[in-house]
């Protein structure tokens, strides 16, 4: 096609729909300010030797746009050091905006709006998003939205990487970008992000999962279920088929049956009371009950006559015990006597004065105080009391013959009285289990039925809570259930508005090969570009676009791409998301013609102008060989070798 002339006079740039960018300041730690004029016409094109900072430029703008990383790992460690804040004036719709960002401690991490209070960079996504009037999506996190099992959201950064072509991404859409993230910032370019995100697409995956979960725990509860109620059915004698609605009424079955067998039970247990108490049953001794309870209490009257007598006995003994004791100590102390007068006494017991043995001393008198001896009274007086402790002694021994006696006849009667009281102990229990012998067995019977209803009302509970959880299980199947039918209609009504987006898309595929048809042949292989909008795929004839170009055709493809978001600007349809800028980090350098460059890039320009959307692109050296009307900005510094890629 024609290549449209260049205008003799630059037209200005104008501020309509989109983002663009006005000026890039650099703020050095003296206070100079170093800025860039870009709102002079709709392409800029900045120039300048190698390492003279055209990348760190577009570096500066995109980290201005909200890059959540350190100025130096952004743009340099040659700008921080050089430099105290960064900043940029943008206008968006129309109205402008400066988003600074300032290297001090705990400012790096926050962009200043219109010399407000700064925000955290990550908060200002959903402002450019906000102010552009772009729709605030969430994402499936996977290629195919019904198998996804969770969302992202789709930030400015996203749609930023297309619109800001890095020196690095001539060969790919962006540096490291997923598919299902391209999918959606494509989709949200070519304004059919809300109809293909904000639909029933991924809440019906979910449904879709729900109830597939939902079917598995019913078959398990189910399964489950039947085979506990059928055995406990089984076991405790309830009916083979239980639900959650026939519980209650087995439970009133069984109240009024447990009822009926409490009655009968009462009834047989007054029987044998009366039976047991005589109360009018025939053939029962009515005196034998009295004569066991006086044999019983003769029983106790004797057992403590014995008791008695053996206590006497022994305390009778013991008094013998203890005059004998007496006995012997008295003799011990008479012969004492006699044995200590023939001692010879060296020391009186008195006075504590020596003697002397070999003293001569008449036999009548004291060998001390040599008064006269009379008889010794203490031997009389041991003699005495000998004399009547074997009297004493006498008298027990008499005493306990006869206690004796006494407790061999008192032991005699008490098991007398115990044979009677255990002969009439037996023929009373003989007859009364004569009496009780027709109660037992329905009584057992009774409390056996009474016992099993009672296990059985206990059971009830239980086997309720397991039905409960069946019904649950089915009702949650049904809800589930339900919700997908809603979601499968509501994405059957969905499905008429996706022939906009295959409108969309071939319209920006016809944008693509518009551009391309003139280089056919000069780096393009001369295939048609086509784009599915279920996945938005782009083809070139019938492979993916990946795998069907080289290096050099990659350069033009992207250059295409371009050039369709830049003729968004022309759309009048509102629901376009118009990116209004694009920003091309040094196209040549990847195989392709410096001339074939430098043509598409007039191409492009030209289609800004017209149009009103804004080009900036950087090159080495002057830009003559760009034919679009064009104002350059040329880097004058030339930074040291920097470890960050060169600009």
């Amino acid at each position: 096609m024609t290549e449209p002339q260049r205008p003799a006079v630059l037209a200005p740039l104008r501020l309509e729909r989109g983002l663009r960018i006005l000026e890039v300041e650099l703020i050095e730690n003296t206070g100079v300010v170093e800025s860039y004029d870009f709102s002079k016409t709709p392409m800029t094109v900045i120039t300048g030797e190698p390492n003279s900072s055209k990348t760190t430029t577009l570096k500066i703008i995109d980290y201005c746009l909200g890059k959540e990383k350190s100025p130096a790992a952004a743009m340099g460690s040659a700008i921080e050091e050089k430099y105290s804040a960064v900043a940029i004036t943008i206008a968006i719709n129309g109205d402008k905006h400066r988003l600074a960002r300032d290297f001090a401690q705990g400012l790096k991490s926050k962009v200043t709006i219109d010399d407000n209070l700064p925000i955290d960079a990550s908060d200002l996504s959903p402002w450019l998003m906000g102010k552009l009037g772009w729709p605030l999506l969430e994402v499936p996190l996977g290629r195919n939205p019904l198998t996804a099992t969770q969302k992202v959201p789709l930030t400015f950064r996203s749609p930023l990487r297309h619109m800001y072509r890095r020196e690095d991404s001539w060969t790919e859409f962006a540096t490291k970008e997923r598919q299902f993230l391209r999918s959606a910032v494509i989709s949200l370019f070519l304004g059919f992000a809300p109809n293909r995100y904000e639909t029933a697409e991924f809440e019906l995956g979910e449904a879709q999962r729900a109830l597939a979960a939902a079917q598995a725990v019913h078959r398990d509860v189910a399964e489950s279920a039947h085979t506990v109620v059928g055995d406990l059915s089984k076991q405790l004698g309830l009916p083979p088929i239980l639900n959650a609605a026939s519980i209650d009424r087995v439970r009133d079955q069984l109240a009024a049956t447990l009822r009926q067998t409490e009655g009968q039970r009462d009834g047989i247990s007054e029987l044998a009371r009366q039976a047991v108490h005589g109360d009018g049953a025939p053939g029962l001794d009515r005196e034998l009950p009295t004569r066991l309870a006086a044999a019983s209490q003769q029983v106790d009257r004797t057992t403590s006559r014995a008791s008695q007598l053996a206590v006497i006995l022994e305390e009778f003994g013991f008094s013998r015990r203890t005059a004998r004791g007496e006995i012997e100590r008295l003799q011990r102390l008479s012969d004492s006597v006699d044995v200590f007068g023939d001692l010879p006494v060296r020391l009186c017991p008195a006075c504590e004065q020596k003697i002397d043995p070999r003293h001569q001393h008449a036999t009548d008198d004291c060998y001390l105080c040599r008064q006269p001896v009379t008889d010794d009274r203490r031997q009389r007086r041991a003699d005495r009391e000998i004399r009547a402790l074997e009297t004493e002694i006498e008298d027990l021994n008499h005493a306990i013959e006869r206690t004796a006696v006494d407790l061999e006849r008192a032991r005699a009667a008490e098991r007398d009285a115990k044979a009677l009281r255990e002969d009439l102990a037996a023929e009373l229990h003989d007859e009364r289990f004569a009496l009780l012998a027709p109660f037992v067995g329905p009584l057992e019977d009774t409390s056996r039925q009474i016992g099993r209803l009672q296990q059985q009302l206990a059971a009830l509970p239980a086997l309720e809570s397991i039905l409960l959880r069946e019904e649950n299980a089915s009702n949650a199947v049904d809800d589930a259930l339900a919700e997908v039918t809603r979601l499968e209609a509501l994405a059957t009504q969905e499905a008429a508005a996706r022939s906009d987006a295959q409108r969309n898309c071939s319209a920006l595929a016809d944008r693509m090969n518009e551009f391309l048809v003139a280089f056919n042949g000069r780096g393009w292989i001369g295939q048609q570009v086509t784009i599915t909008a279920d996945d938005l795929t782009f083809y070139v004839g019938t492979r993916p676009w990946d795998e069907s170009l080289g290096a050099e055709a990659k350069v033009l493809f992207f250059l295409a791409y371009t050039y369709g978001l830049v003729r968004l600007s022309g759309a009048n349809d509102s629901s376009f998301c118009v990116p209004g800028v694009v920003i091309l980090d040094n196209p040549y350098q990847h195989g392709l013609s410096p001339a074939i460059v430098a043509e598409a890039i007039s191409r492009i320009g030209n289609e800004a102008v017209r149009l009103g959307a804004q080009v900036i692109v950087t090159q080495v050296g002057p830009s003559e060989s760009i034919t679009a009307p064009h104002s350059v900005v040329r880097m004058p510094h030339i930074y040291a070798a920097d470890p960050s890629p060169r600009g």
